[in-house]
């Protein structure tokens, strides 16, 4: 990737990170920032060492990351209580690391065996089976579509060089998403016991990875090497997903789901995703949303 294709990628992942982000050389001039950091008076150009009291750069680990080449973590105390520093190198240009923190500029609600203790109204099902539910589901596809839409359209303006709409556009596509998802929960298109569903989608996004690096490996046979070489990336964010939700159900997940081996398992023959126990009719994948007839028994 260029020094630019990197800026932009910083700013489509960590434009509107609720904490400081900046991209850094080991010189700790300062390449890039996202807005909360510009609000800290950080900005492209300076030495970040140049911002505050001399003794919070102390425990800096910018100097270790860039030598290891790997991420480096330390534990400090922010504004509202314990805090992490991250030093990240970027893999694409190792004298750049991805530095921020998190628990230092905002304050996450405190999680407890999984559950937020300061609960939600559920809004999950309010409309399914009522005169409202045609409209949700119709909002729910249109605004899921626009998120692509934006998404293609602001690569489309990098690719001109207008950095500027193409961060609008990231966040309108942000924004759709959310949208999206809030119908689907008014229509209660999920589980609201998702446990199931989230451990068939970790091993779709297992599965995607060498998915993705196969059709990679066909994009760059035909030539496409700037396409392939970006596929590759997504096929290890797809894996990455993987590891993550494992992570997630290792550690949350109840212990008391029936076991895999005593229901019948289809699995999705366009992503991976895998539905135990019988399927009705008018299934349709969750993850990609294909119908029934793509899937098949797992032997």
């Amino acid at each position: 990737m260029t020094d630019n294709e990197i800026i932009a990628a910083f700013h489509a992942m960590w434009g509107n990170f609720p904490e400081a982000v900046m991209i850094t050389q080991k010189s700790r001039e300062i390449v890039v920032v996202n807005k909360v950091a510009e609000k800290y008076g950080l900005k492209a150009g300076i030495k970040c060492s140049s911002i505050g009291k001399p003794e919070n750069h102390k425990g800096c680990q910018c100097n270790k990351a860039v030598d290891s080449g790997e991420p480096v973590i330390c534990t400090y105390e922010g504004n509202f209580g314990k805090a992490y520093g991250f030093w990240i190198p970027i893999a694409e240009k190792p004298e750049w690391i991805i530095h921020f923190g998190v628990g230092y500029a905002f304050e996450y609600p405190k999680i407890s065996r999984g559950k937020v203790e300061n609960k939600v109204e559920s809004l999950h099902g309010l409309t399914k089976g009522t005169e409202l539910e045609q409209a949700m589901e119709a909002l729910a596809l249109a605004e899921a579509k626009g998120v692509m839409m934006y998404y293609a359209l602001a690569r489309l303006a990098k690719e001109q060089g207008l950095n500027e709409v193409a961060a609008e556009l990231i966040e309108s596509a942000n924004q759709e998403a959310v949208h999206s998802g809030f119908y689907a929960v008014m229509n209660g298109k999920y589980p609201k016991d998702f446990w199931g569903l989230l451990a068939g989608a970790q091993k779709a996004e297992i599965a995607g990875e060498v998915k993705i690096k196969a059709l990679a490996d066909q994009v760059r046979a035909a030539g496409f090497t700037a396409a392939a070489d970006e596929m590759e990336i997504f096929a290890k964010q797809e894996g990455h997903h993987g590891v993550v939700l494992g992570k997630i159900l290792e550690k949350y997940a109840p212990k008391n789901i029936e076991p895999a081996a005593q229901k019948k398992v289809y699995v999705c023959s366009v992503c991976g995703y895998e539905y135990e126990g019988e399927m009705p009719d008018d299934f349709v994948c969750p993850i990609c949303g294909q119908p029934k007839a793509v899937f098949k028994e797992k032997k």
